[in-house]
């Protein structure tokens, strides 16, 4: 599937919703692409290093794929590991890095400008969620590159 074909949904966000969106999607038989401007589940990935999710593992589960883990609730990593396996298992079409730039109808159809091509989609799903956006205090030196929005661990 390349840039110049009709897809039949194209999917913004390669998160855990966008991944679920994708797997229903390639099960009723359409074409599917999912377009992430970061790695894999980008949200996840900047979550703490040692995080513990709040909910259960089956909470989290995608695709009636099972989600085992050592304790009820998962951890970052697992997490990672997971939905990696899931996109990886099932084939899905994803294009990591490149950020979508913008689009418009065209003919009924939607034509999807990103950073690496242009793509026209029949459907568009936006799975983008909301972790990866941060709210910024609008303060002098909130825009330093030593200011960090990100809580990873507590050593730096």
């Amino acid at each position: 599937m390349g840039p110049s074909d009709l897809i039949d949904v194209l999917i913004i966000g390669a998160g855990p919703i966008g991944l679920a969106c994708a797997l229903e999607c390639q099960k009723i038989g359409f074409s599917v692409l999912v377009v992430e401007k970061g790695c894999l589940t980008n949200s996840i990935y900047n979550y703490p290093l040692n995080m513990t999710f709040f909910s259960t593992s089956e909470k989290l589960e995608i695709g009636n794929v099972p989600f085992v883990c050592n304790t009820p609730k998962p951890h970052r990593s697992e997490a990672l590991e997971y939905y990696r396996r899931i996109a990886q298992d099932r084939k899905v079409n994803i294009r990591l890095y490149e950020e979508v730039l913008g689009g418009f109808q065209s003919g009924g159809n939607y034509a999807i400008a990103t950073t690496k091509n242009n793509y026209l989609a029949k459907n568009i799903i936006i799975a983008t969620g909301f972790f990866d956006i941060p709210n910024g205090l609008n303060i002098p030196g909130g825009e330093l590159s030593k200011v960090i929005h990100y809580y990873k661990e507590p050593h730096p």
